[in-house]
């Protein structure tokens, strides 16, 4: 008899803890249930009050407070674009909810004209490391990319330069490739053509060092 009530009250001791573990994981299934890049504090402690819980904004507005059975209060801040309705905190965050900045201002460059080399040398130099095309008509991407590598690897300054209307609004990109001996001189390459004295191609609306930055200029569209 008294190993049966030891039992149940252990059962009962950690009954509680059980039970909020329960309701977090609601919770937490709720939020990764649904989406919303634009839904705000005020928009989602509406949202988890209509799903049964009791949440509201936090004085500052600055994240929403949601108050479990069991006493203990957890922390949400929507997320924006990123998986599920908003992060969970165990402790109030200390900053307010906004935008954080994940690239820096001067990594993509809008609408520069770079000076182009009139160094025969380095001209020379540079056609003699690949063979062109590097890929075929329309494939720039992959083609930039090759261009990048092989450049770097002998050493030079490698930057894209970008426009989303060129090729009938397809978009087209290539590079162009610093002259060691005469700096912010550049030389454009296409990976079809070879080696560009056309003044066009020394000015795009983007240009950027890193081939990765062109995800944050192409739209990437979500259909209702």
């Amino acid at each position: 008899m008294r190993r049966y009530l030891l039992l149940i009250s252990l059962i009962l001791i950690h009954l509680p803890s059980a039970c909020q573990a329960s309701e977090e994981n609601d919770l937490w299934l709720l939020l990764s249930s649904y989406e919303d890049m634009g839904i705000t504090n005020k928009d989602l402690a509406f949202f988890l009050a209509t799903h049964g819980f009791d949440a509201q904004p936090s004085p500052d507005q600055s994240y929403v407070i949601v108050k479990l059975k069991a006493g203990k209060e957890v922390y949400l801040t929507p997320n924006g674009a990123s998986p599920r309705l908003a992060d969970l905190w165990m402790t109030a965050p200390t900053a307010k909810a906004g935008p954080v900045q994940v690239i820096s201002s001067d990594a993509i460059r809008i609408n520069v004209t770079y000076n182009m080399t009139d160094n025969a040398d380095f001209i020379k130099k540079i056609s003699r490391y690949t063979m062109f095309p590097v890929t075929p008509l329309g494939m720039c991407y992959d083609g930039s990319q090759k261009l990048d590598s092989t450049y770097r690897d002998f050493g030079y300054r490698v930057i894209f330069l970008y426009n989303p209307s060129g090729f009938d609004s397809q978009g087209h990109i290539w590079v162009a490739v610093e002259d060691k001996d005469h700096l912010n001189a550049w030389l454009a390459i296409d990976s079809y053509y070879g080696v560009m004295k056309d003044p066009e191609y020394y000015f795009a609306p983007y240009s950027f060092d890193e081939f990765q930055y062109l995800d944050a200029i192409n739209p990437q569209w979500r259909l209702a």
